[in-house]
């Protein structure tokens, strides 16, 4: 096979997996392969990179030199395309049940649990401060028979902070509110996952459709079947970010292995690592401000096509929120495979409910 064919032959194979793939795989694969070839053109594996031959290998790009790169990385954009759920799980924290596993999450959730403890108490510490603060000023500025008279309200408190006289305390409001933002990240204290990601997916997972009364994680699959096709659009771009964030982080992690395996006894070039090792820093942070984004379709997504499931599942549409929730504890119990008793409505369709044709009028005689 000539160069020129191979060539050819790759890009058509990389055209035909489509859209998904290409991105998601194809990408962090090829910063893979391109780095792993860096690493074999300079010789750090028999010693010291030498930047000279480095520069040689790659300065002069050939047919034959792009054809094998892209080849290789569509192999291993092939082998990584099915580990995709195994590299969310992985680092959301689903570390396996062996005692090791066990021992590492077990830490990683008293870590969190004692940080989200620690950001309501400063949080309501700072609150505390802002409120002294601002009942300082108003008794200064206010005469002492009216405080007899009118004791201090929420409304003037919330009056001189919306006023002119509230900038003083903007270092105080910018406090609380950050802090409670961030304890509001994780979700309750029995349910908090060993990692960072794992907590922002399992807060929404529980937060997400529950003014309804419906369970995310019941629903989805029956959402993605019945929601509109440009709702279902953001949420698989929302999720494509997601995937190729956890995807980059993956293989920057391999690269960072990589590297430290090649220049392990090589001393200062071992600082090379440190490249990767931020670069998988940064993919994991972009991973969790995906997973931020993805949240918020699924929210979106149950919110404006919760009655079209309904009306899927030929469920009466309930005429309030509360309605809503009451129907909802069958609905999602079905759903799990509950036995219950839920009461359809059927949509008109113009025929008898039982299929039957309609009787023939007899013939006039």
């Amino acid at each position: 096979m000539s160069s020129q064919s191979l060539a050819d032959s790759a890009i058509s194979v990389g055209s035909r997996i489509g859209r998904q793939f290409s991105i998601v795989s194809m990408l962090p694969a090829l910063f893979l392969v391109l780095w792993s070839a860096a690493l074999i053109a300079s010789g750090a594996w028999q010693g010291g990179p030498q930047l000279k031959q480095l520069g040689h290998e790659f300065g002069q790009p050939t047919v034959a030199k792009v054809a094998w790169i892209i080849l290789a990385s569509l192999i291993t954009g092939l082998f990584l395309h099915p580990l995709q759920f195994a590299m969310v799980q992985l680092l959301e924290g689903y570390w396996g049940h062996n005692r090791l596993a066990r021992v590492l999450a077990l830490i990683r959730i008293d870590h969190y649990r004692k940080k989200k403890l620690d950001l309501r108490k400063q949080a309501g510490s700072v609150d505390a401060q802002l409120r002294e603060l601002v009942d300082a000023r108003l008794v200064l500025d206010s005469d002492p028979a009216t405080l007899e008279k009118e004791p201090i309200t929420e409304e003037d408190r919330e009056g001189l902070l919306d006023s002119r006289r509230g900038d003083d305390f903007t270092p105080w409001i910018l406090a609380a509110e950050t802090l409670g933002y961030a304890a509001d990240r994780y979700p309750d204290a029995s349910r908090i996952m060993p990692t960072r990601l794992g907590n922002t997916l399992r807060r929404e997972e529980d937060r997400a459709g529950q003014q309804y009364g419906l369970d995310a994680v019941t629903t989805a699959p029956h959402f993605t079947l019945v929601a509109e096709e440009r709702h279902l659009l953001y949420l698989r771009d929302t999720r494509q970010q997601l995937d190729t964030s956890v995807r980059l982080c993956v293989v920057s992690v391999l690269a960072t292995a990589e590297t430290v395996a090649c220049l392990f006894t090589d001393r200062l070039w071992l600082l090379i690592a440190l490249a990767t090792h931020a670069l998988t820093y940064l993919a994991y942070r972009a991973s969790v401000a995906a997973a931020d984004e993805y949240t918020a379709a699924v929210r979106t997504l149950i919110d404006l096509n919760r009655f079209k499931l309904y009306e899927s599942l030929h469920v009466r549409l309930p005429v309030s929120t509360e309605d809503e929730r009451r129907n909802n504890v069958k609905v999602i119990e079905l759903l799990r495979g509950v036995p219950t008793n839920v009461s359809y409505k059927h949509p008109a369709t113009g025929t008898p409910s039982t299929g039957a044709a309609p009787p023939t009028p007899p013939r006039s005689p």
